[in-house]
């Protein structure tokens, strides 16, 4: 089963930042980004980062280099990522929420990194001093003589422009090295598809080292935009909430799991700062329970547009996109993750690579111009996960994402869970996706999310972290409800009702943080 994107002509060059650097030459005076009281005009950025990319070059940044980036949200985190941009190197976010030891061996997977972007604030983070790194309060003088032209570097498409680290939630972060013309793909898709432009600001919700980060930079300077930062090291609902009101914020790109935050405040207080403002909100990362936005987003008057999208960092970030449109279905089955972005197919396939028939399911793998580059310093097996298949005379380059997923009538590819994600449970093998589901199926149930559990004889246990729809769970008539629809052996042992789930840096659901509970 094949799920085929519509074909778009890229440029001959399609490199994000330079949209950036048309934009500011032609609306130099254009607000671009704005932090606390600081405002930065398209202009003045380009300027900064123009002098950054020249002193980066002075000291040997150049086409195949990779600088890490270890900085808060800030005007000069934005100024390094062009900066370093328009030397033809590739960064790499460096996330000043992450512990000290996850920063430290991130580092030490990437001994080609050479040098390392800090501040006063940070340097202290990355443990013993890194032979190189740069702060840009030590070089304010020499950043003042330095050209405010662009340097002139030819870059490639196949380039890489970032490298960003997966969650880890399974082992060891990988370092995921992403193109240009994957990333350009994406934005000139959003540009396109939801018709954004000079009018679609944005601000960031996520952590840095996200790969929904790297967009949520980009996109809003890719189409003319203004670009808002929270003046916080972790994500602060309540702040996120004012601002998005003071500056009109008309995109998000966050989690569900952080939408819920934004959601629950506007509905406990009353307000209609999302509603009033937000035009889209693309939504990834994890499994989403419409239960929890439902009745927010089915508001009267509520013109947010709502993006269940699906994707992976390997495959620079989305894959495919859905507009939540249908509230009463999706409470009834699943839901989709829609239709492949441009450029972009979605291959469902068996453990032989081959097609799976019309109606099954299988291994989500991704073929087109969003593939990366690959893992920096990959094991074997993990590179492998980079393959390729024949399909007539073609050879096709794909990666195999390790979800497993389906195709709706209506053609738009929906996600049933991992090829990995599956424990043994009294002899049985199951899918903690599908216990998931079980469960936030329930009336009783506003979201749930599923672990396994040793127990005292070393045997796991299936328990289930509910929060529920009420007052209250009925954990009989919840069981009584789960032993109707899946096997005994799918239906959790031990239900615990909690408030909200623990969130990782990436602002997903900590299983890890649950199953020490």
């Amino acid at each position: 089963m094949t799920l085929h994107g519509q074909s778009s002509v890229l440029p001959e060059l399609p490199i994000a930042h330079a949209e950036f650097e048309r934009h500011a030459a032609a609306h130099p005076n254009r607000l671009a980004l704005s932090y606390t009281k600081q405002r930065i005009s398209y202009g003045e950025l380009d300027g900064k980062a123009n002098r950054l990319a020249h002193l980066l070059r002075a000291r040997g940044i150049a086409k195949g280099s990779v600088v890490g980036l270890c900085l808060d949200r800030g005007p000069e985190l934005v100024q390094w990522i062009l900066a370093v941009l328009k030397t033809g190197a590739a960064y790499v976010p460096l996330d000043t929420t992450y512990p000290a030891e996850r920063l430290q061996s991130n580092m030490s997977q990437l001994p080609e990194m050479s040098l390392i972007a800090v501040s006063p604030e940070t340097v202290a983070l990355l443990g013993a001093e890194h032979p190189a790194t740069l702060s840009i309060a030590d070089h304010a003088a020499e950043l003042d003589a330095a050209p405010s032209h662009k340097p002139d570097v030819t870059i490639d498409p196949s380039d890489l422009c970032y490298v960003v680290f997966t969650s880890g939630s399974t082992g060891t972060p990988k370092a995921v090295a992403v193109r240009h013309v994957g990333w350009y793909n994406l934005m000139n898709w959003q540009r396109i598809e939801y018709r954004l432009d000079a009018q679609s600001s944005n601000l960031i919700v996520s952590s840095f080292g996200f790969d929904i980060t790297q967009r949520s930079i980009m996109t809003p300077l890719f189409c003319g935009a203004a670009l808002h930062l929270l003046p916080s090291r972790s994500f602060d609902p309540a702040m996120a909430y004012r601002l998005i009101a003071e500056n009109g914020v008309q995109t998000l790109h966050c989690t569900p799991s952080t939408l819920y935050l934004l959601v629950d405040r506007e509905t406990d207080r009353g307000g209609t700062s999302l509603r009033d403002n937000v035009r889209f909100m693309f939504i990834g990362g994890e499994a989403l329970s419409v239960a929890r936005i439902a009745a927010w987003a089915t508001t009267e008057g509520n013109d947010c547009t709502l993006l269940h999208q699906y994707g992976v960092s390997e495959c620079t970030d989305v894959a495919s996109s859905h507009p939540l449109t249908d509230f009463p279905a999706y409470a009834k089955g699943c839901v989709p993750v829609g239709k492949p972005v441009y450029n972009t197919t979605i291959h469902l396939l068996d453990e032989n690579l081959d097609d799976v028939p019309e109606g099954d399911i299988g291994e989500v793998c991704i073929s087109g111009a969003s593939v990366g580059a690959g893992y920096l310093n990959a094991r074997p097996a993990d590179a492998a996960r980079f393959t390729t298949i024949v399909r007539g005379t073609e050879m096709i380059a794909v990666y195999r994402t390790g979800d497993r997923g389906g195709c709706t009538p209506d053609g738009e590819l929906f996600i049933s869970g991992r090829m990995d994600a599956q424990v043994k449970i009294r002899g049985s093998r199951i899918d903690l996706g599908d216990v998931d589901g079980a469960v936030r199926s329930s009336d009783q149930v506003r979201d749930a999310a599923v672990v396994a559990i040793a127990n005292s004889d070393g045997e796991l246990e299936l328990v289930a972290f509910v929060i529920p729809a009420g007052e209250s769970l009925d954990v009989r008539e919840l069981r009584t409800e789960l032993y109707a629809k899946v096997p005994k052996s799918m239906v959790p042992g031990e239900f615990v009702e909690v408030s909200d789930f623990p969130l990782n840096p990436n602002g997903k659901v900590d299983r890890k943080a649950l199953a020490s509970h």
